[in-house]
């Protein structure tokens, strides 16, 4: 079998890596037909970005990668031909991660998903599992799925905003839907961009359009028990303002939904132990803020401090830190965003 495919890349003011990429993957694989190489001008963000792409494209397998990648040999062929046995699959690869783009040190295999996580709801974390099979959520940077498929239940990367939460957009209405999710051994190395290396710094427009996604996915999914869902994200973040495209969306997955909320939670979620359920945070007497910086300090999302003396306690394998803000002493996390 030799399925052809269509690689899109979403990007945001690329230019030497996003030819260095295309170039790779002309080098390297045999049956990708087409690259359509969709700039964000407008800073919607990732997801309508990579559905911008997908609307463009011709074939009925897609490959949806970032525009600073390295593939083995055939590595995107044999992805496209385990996509074609199963239209209801949807893979990523592993995943190098690093600023070398180099396929040595840490490998990472898909991502484990939080029901109630330290910072949201439904959580992606890179998966604790090592090796190739069926994953929670892709993660990874290089996703493919069917057209056909992804259209059935809503076409969800029409519903977000922001540089963000795509995978989970992705990967939990395929999971209701009846489809599986895969990491497969093929392998593929992603820039990890660090400081000065990333051409842009996250506005405070940008992190609200972020928590708007991850409000959006609850509505859109519409979990038994949703209220408790709004009230654990009104208590991390900003407030969701509820639009038609997610209605809409929604009644597509409603149509196309096979699996029942109950089932798909006790197999792919990670559970909250009555310990450590969540739990409101409590107000914390707002101090005198530092002084921002001019160029260079990080938004907190609650009292709108931006500070370069956020206090960082975490340091997560993905890029992200949990900080502890300067003026209101409230937790948040900052994303790594490339």
């Amino acid at each position: 079998m030799s399925e052809i495919y269509t690689v899109v890349i979403p990007h945001r003011g690329e230019k030497e890596e996003l030819e260095r990429t295309i170039e790779n993957i002309t080098e390297t694989q045999e049956n990708c037909v087409a690259i359509v190489a969709e700039e964000d001008r407008e800073g919607n963000g990732t997801a309508p970005t990579r559905h911008a792409g997908v609307t463009k494209s011709k074939t009925e397998t897609i490959i949806t990668i970032d525009a600073h990648m390295r593939f083995r040999d055939g590595a995107l062929d044999r992805m496209a031909d385990f996509l074609a046995e199963d239209r209801k699959r949807i893979a990523c690869m592993s995943c190098f991660s690093n600023p070398e783009l180099s396929f040595d040190g840490g490998r990472y295999w898909g991502a484990d998903l939080h029901e109630f996580g330290s910072e949201y709801a439904f959580e992606p974390k890179w998966a604790k599992r090592q090796g190739p099979g069926e994953i929670a959520c892709l993660m990874g940077a290089c996703y493919g799925f069917s057209r056909g498929f992804y259209e059935s239940f809503g076409a969800p990367w029409r519903i977000g905003i922001g540089w963000g939460c795509d995978e989970t957009l992705l990967s939990i209405p395929t999971r209701l839907c009846g489809g599986s999710i895969h990491v497969l051994p093929e392998e593929c190395a992603h820039l990890m961009k660090r400081g000065q290396e990333v051409p842009y710094r996250q506005s405070r427009k940008e992190i609200n359009a972020i928590w708007y996604t991850r409000n959006a996915l609850i509505e859109y999914i519409n979990p038994p028990g949703i209220s408790k869902f709004r009230s654990f994200m009104r208590k991390k973040a900003t407030t969701f303002r509820f639009k038609a495209p997610v209605a809409e969306a929604r009644k597509m997955l409603e149509k196309a939904q096979t699996v029942d909320y109950a089932e798909y939670r006790a197999k792919w979620l990670i559970i909250p132990s009555e310990s450590s359920a969540p739990v409101p945070i409590p107000e914390v007497k707002k101090r005198e803020a530092l002084p921002s910086v001019a160029d260079f300090g990080i938004h907190c999302p609650h009292c709108g401090a931006v500070s370069d003396r956020h206090r960082i306690t975490t340091k997560y394998p993905n890029g992200n830190r949990r900080r502890i803000c300067a003026g209101c002493g409230r937790p948040f996390v900052t994303r790594f965003v490339v």
